[in-house]
């Protein structure tokens, strides 16, 4: 769905060389067109804050705060720009070189101190305990064993913290995990198959960590076509995004709804990890 086929052959879920894993995703986001400014993306960075100011946020300015991967900040949402202001430092970690750099740069020219490095969710550059607060939403669905990841956030976490680990829903209503298979399996979602999980399933691998899962949310609810229509034309012409505006609409409507907001595209557990 970026509109060009890459040149690096790799499957994210099966091949194992770290190296061209990296060079994937970089090239990855080299040929991605941004849809940032497109309506349904408006709705899932409305979401995204509406987690972090529940769940992340400090009752007073301070804490660690990590997320995991930087893509947004290139091409989706910009979160950090929005809870920015809540903690005494901000990271952000990503396996993409060329994608770091960019991300560093923007966040730069915007007056944002955010420490931004190379790293893999499965290995995290970080000492154990050192985080009051980690986000995810989207990103370890693409490596062979999202447990990994999840083990390596419970390390790097403080206990007591909180981790918001958002990952594909299962189960979602209108068949999103099906059609994305498909999609990849006939070439036309260029990143590949990814994992997805039930309710039941991503707090039984979390609980496997350590974890207790304090909240089940979503960003938003969206049938999975709307948001892949809103995409595509804004891809194609930026002003063709307000096609799409009564169904988006619609849609923010029925994420107020918290059952909805939870059985959506996207599972949002609250991951807390017990104090000592």
């Amino acid at each position: 769905m970026n509109g060009k086929k890459p040149t690096i052959k790799f499957n994210p879920l099966r091949d194992k060389d770290d190296k061209v894993r990296a060079a994937f995703w970089d090239e990855y986001a080299d040929n991605f067109v941004s849809i940032r400014g497109a309506l349904s993306s408006n709705s899932y960075f409305k979401g995204e804050v509406f987690i972090c100011d529940k769940y992340l946020r400090p009752a007073k300015k301070g804490g660690r705060f990590l997320k995991l991967d930087l893509w947004n900040e290139v091409h989706h949402t910009p979160l950090i720009d929005r809870i920015y202001e809540y903690y005494a430092e901000l990271h952000g970690v990503d396996i993409a070189p060329r994608l770091v750099a960019e991300a560093k740069k923007r966040l730069k020219a915007k007056g944002l101190k955010v420490k931004a490095v190379v790293g893999d969710i499965r290995k995290l550059p970080y000492p154990s305990n050192y985080f009051e607060y980690i986000y995810t939403m989207g990103t370890i669905e693409h490596i062979p064993r999202p447990i990994e990841a999840m083990k390596e956030i419970y390390r790097v976490l403080k206990p007591g913290g909180r981790a918001v680990v958002g990952v594909p829903n299962k189960y979602e209503w209108f068949g999103k995990s099906i059609i994305l298979d498909i999609l990849a399996d006939t070439g036309y979602k260029e990143d590949g198959r990814e994992h997805s999980f039930s309710w039941k399933e991503i707090t039984d691998d979390l609980n496997k960590c350590g974890f207790r899962v304090v909240a089940k949310t979503g960003p938003y609810f969206m049938p999975w076509f709307i948001r892949l229509i809103d995409w595509y034309l804004y891809q194609r012409s930026p002003k063709l995004k307000y096609v799409m505006a009564p169904f988006v609409w619609v849609c923010d409507l029925l994420t107020n709804s918290s059952f909805l907001r939870s059985h959506g595209s996207l599972l949002a557990p609250i991951a807390e990890k017990p104090k000592k």
